[in-house]
């Protein structure tokens, strides 16, 4: 009877095909979900103003002359409204720009350089490292006088 145990078959070889035909549809059907909703799935985002593609192209008639800018950060009060502080775009790193909120209208992100500790001046992207400045007014509206009698 020396030996003989060795010849015994278990049925692991059927076993592990049973496991491998049970789990095979889970990982199809996932697989399938995935590919079906790619972008529940696949996402990056970044603190900074690298890979946003949300322009400014305007939030209202004259953004000189209106306070058309308004975001609300989280332990602060609203903003009152941001005026666009400069007619061209300035140069400046994405990856040293910093997220500081959404716009109110949820149309493009709020962003501060360095630190992000003065938050009196925010930037708005334009395009790729280009930035608006908005703040405080700059620009006031020219003066018509009305006709004198």
């Amino acid at each position: 009877m020396v030996g003989q145990s060795s010849n015994i078959q278990r049925g692991t070889p059927g076993r592990l095909l049973l496991l491998w035909a049970a789990l095979m549809p889970a990982v199809v059907l996932f697989a399938w979900q995935v590919k079906a909703n790619r972008k529940q799935f696949d996402w990056i985002e970044y603190p900074t103003g690298l890979g946003d593609q949300q322009y400014y192209i305007g939030f209202g008639n004259n953004d000189f002359h209106e306070p058309n800018l308004h975001f609300h950060v989280q332990g602060q009060a609203p903003s009152a409204g941001l005026y666009r502080r400069m007619i061209n775009p300035v140069t400046r790193a994405d990856g040293a720009m910093h997220k500081l909120a959404k716009e109110q209208e949820d149309r493009c992100f709020i962003y501060v350089d360095g630190d992000g500790r003065r938050a009196e001046r925010v930037f708005v992207k334009s395009g790729e490292d280009r930035y608006i400045e908005f703040g405080q007014r700059k620009f006031w509206p020219e003066f018509k006088p009305k006709d004198l009698p």
